[in-house]
């Protein structure tokens, strides 16, 4: 059952226009989405949509990258851009009254950059690379994607690598720009107080002369790695490990029982891997799993960070929760305490017009059905038990399961993954 409060328009050539208009909202949510990530990516090129996404501030040939900034403040606008495996997004919060210079702004910026200053950009992304790789937990998130998904683009880092950052140029970055930023590639995504009609024929009248072309085609092909489990010396005061295996769709029927599947797992201060790994035994401060979902693959994660002193008992107590989440079903106190959770986190969230952009626009990314609220906590309040248990017995089996681990000396955890 889709949500009747959001209304799609495509024009001719394949430009699309998501409304969700809320008559109580006091502020308009706007997201220029683009249907390109790192997975559409060639080799070579890594990196290269997101460095894209950084030269949209850079300037048009009506603003440099002082008067975008200038322009944004001038609305008091709270405006970012993001880039994922699947998409890159533009987008800006404000005042109803300035939605149309807001669109305005956003439509130049994605129409006519001139990648101006591209070699010090460059160099500022040499610099977040550098960043990341002194975030030991998020290299061993990379690194377990790297093995999930070894030899397909969804295990290779969003921002690229050096070299490739550096290998694109001008001609190149405007060739991309020219084949990706497409109407079929293109939607916008009104959320909060504005007016559908009104939006749509603002949208049409700035990006309507987007040209043609054809999207991306998507098709996950992960190959088995050499080992399944990966270790990178590092002196580090805590020992990183992430662990996890292949998840859902983003857009799969079980998505519920998953949430579900993680919340009691690794979602919260009572999920099982916070009481059994920090509070009853205090052998981390940070313990939590995830699932990531993509348009037609996933990965359920756990992370942990430990002392080297403590990271293999707290291992083996996340594999001993593991396979007791395989044995046997969760109680009927558990799975309740689970729904209202997830009720609540998922309906809290839709009060922020940001929040629902985001949902609307990830949704068209990932072709996942756009359900009503109330549908939404039907479909949470339907889980099972056994949908619960079913799919800790598909996805969480030790002998199909990743790790990757960051300290300062190998230690031998993937023992503990080989199963009874």
């Amino acid at each position: 059952m889709g949500d009747p409060n959001i209304r799609r328009r495509e024009f001719p050539g394949g430009l699309r226009v998501f409304t969700e208009p809320l008559e109580e909202a006091t502020s308009v949510s706007l997201g220029v989405w683009i249907r390109a990530g790192s997975r559409d990516e060639r080799d070579e090129v890594a990196g290269i949509t997101h460095l894209m996404e950084h030269m949209l501030f850079k300037g048009t040939p009506r603003m440099d990258a002082l008067g975008i900034a200038q322009a944004f403040e001038s609305i008091g606008a709270q405006e970012n851009a993001a880039t994922g495996e699947e998409y890159t997004v533009l987008y800006a919060r404000f005042l109803p009254e300035h939605l149309e210079r807001a669109l305005d702004i956003m439509s130049d910026m994605v129409l006519h950059p001139t990648l101006a200053d591209l070699e010090r950009e460059r160099e500022v992304i040499v610099e977040e690379i550098r960043m990341y790789e002194d975030r030991p937990d998020q290299m061993a998130d990379e690194h377990l994607s790297s093995l999930i998904f070894h030899g397909d683009p969804l295990g290779r880092p969003i921002i690229g690598y050096v070299d490739t950052v550096r290998g694109v140029d001008h001609e190149r970055l405007r060739r991309f720009h020219a084949a990706t930023y497409t109407a079929p590639n293109v939607f916008v995504v009104g959320a909060g107080r504005l007016e559908p009609e009104r939006f749509e024929a603002l949208v049409e009248e700035r990006l309507g002369g987007l040209p043609g072309g054809e999207p991306f085609a998507r098709a996950v092909r992960p190959k088995a790695p050499e080992s399944r489990f990966l270790f990178k010396p590092k002196e580090t005061e805590q020992y990183h490990v992430s662990l996890g295996s292949r998840g859902l769709p983003a857009g799969s029927e079980d998505r519920f029982a998953m949430a579900a599947l993680n919340n009691v797992l690794g979602g919260g201060m009572s999920s099982r891997l916070f009481q059994e790994v920090r509070e009853k035994r205090g052998l981390a401060y940070a313990v939590y799993s995830y699932h990531q979902g993509y348009s037609d693959a996933g990965a359920l994660k756990v992370y942990v960070g430990s002392t080297t002193n403590n990271v293999e008992e707290a291992v083996r107590v996340i594999a001993e929760q593991l396979e007791r989440l395989r044995e046997e079903p969760v109680s009927e106190e558990e799975l309740e305490r689970t729904k209202q959770q997830l009720k609540s986190s998922t309906l809290l969230a839709l009060e922020s017009t940001a929040a629902r952009m985001n949902r609307i626009g990830r949704g068209v990314v990932t072709g996942t059905e756009l359900l009503a609220p109330e549908e939404m906590a039907r479909r949470i309040e339907a889980v099972s038990a056994e949908d619960i248990l079913r799919l800790a017995r598909e996805h969480l089996d030790l002998k199909n399961m990743y790790l990757s681990a960051i300290g300062p000396r190998e230690i031998d955890l993937g023992r503990y993954l080989e199963g009874a």
